[in-house]
């Protein structure tokens, strides 16, 4: 589905077909938090489906700070600011990577860890001095016009997902809930749930806990 399309779908939802009572600003906003929370649920399961690189340039460094590159009011990265970070890697002149760093969950796992690093703020806190080309790979911050014809993104099985999301968000406003519709988007997001889980390499091995799942 188009940006158009799934703002079109939303209106049907919400049985407001025109500007009357809610304006097309109005439905920016529903879909934009309802495609905020799309994405949030594709990254509690499968966050490199939307991942993103950028290289930086490191010299005899322990720390590394993201703003302004990657954060910050007018971040320089494309395709945009940095909403998840998935990994920092290194390669080789071939595009083979010879250094993947991971992450720890505190600033003393560092010391115990190799290649491995800690966000702090915006600062990244790496277990040893780095030197080189790195590449960021993160989940960029979605932003989309939803009048547009164009390209949304790789999951247009479930771009209805991200309209019944949206009306979730009008109802909370309106007062008011559609049975049938709240019946529907449970069952889209067990689909939801069962198709990221398929494309994930360890989706097979093991049930992941999501906290949307059962919404």
């Amino acid at each position: 589905m188009t940006p158009a399309e799934v703002a079109a779908k939303f209106r049907q939802y919400i049985d407001e077909p025109d500007q009357t009572f809610v304006s097309d600003a109005d439905v920016e906003i529903y879909l934009d938090d309802g495609y905020r929370e799309f994405r949030n649920m594709v990254c509690d399961i499968n966050p490199m489906i939307y991942n993103a690189t950028h290289d930086v340039a490191l010299s005899d460094v322990r720390e590394y700070d993201l703003d302004p590159v990657f954060m910050g009011a007018s971040p320089t990265a494309t395709p945009g600011r940095l909403v998840r970070l998935n990994s920092v890697i290194k390669k080789d002149s071939s595009g083979l990577v010879t250094e993947r760093i991971g992450a720890v969950s505190n600033v003393r796992a560092l010391d115990v860890t190799p290649s491995s690093y800690y966000l702090s703020g915006t600062i990244l806190k790496f277990t040893r001095k780095l030197t080189g080309t790195y590449t960021v790979e993160y989940v960029p911050e979605g932003a989309i016009t939803w009048t547009s014809t164009g390209f949304l993104d790789n999951l247009t099985p479930f771009h209805d997902l991200v309209a019944l999301l949206a009306y979730r968000q009008y109802a909370i406003v309106d007062g008011a809930e559609s049975a049938p519709i709240l019946r529907q988007t449970a069952t889209r997001l067990k689909e939801f749930q069962e198709y990221l889980q398929a494309r994930a390499f360890d989706g097979y091995d093991y049930v992941q806990s999501v906290p949307w799942y059962g919404y």
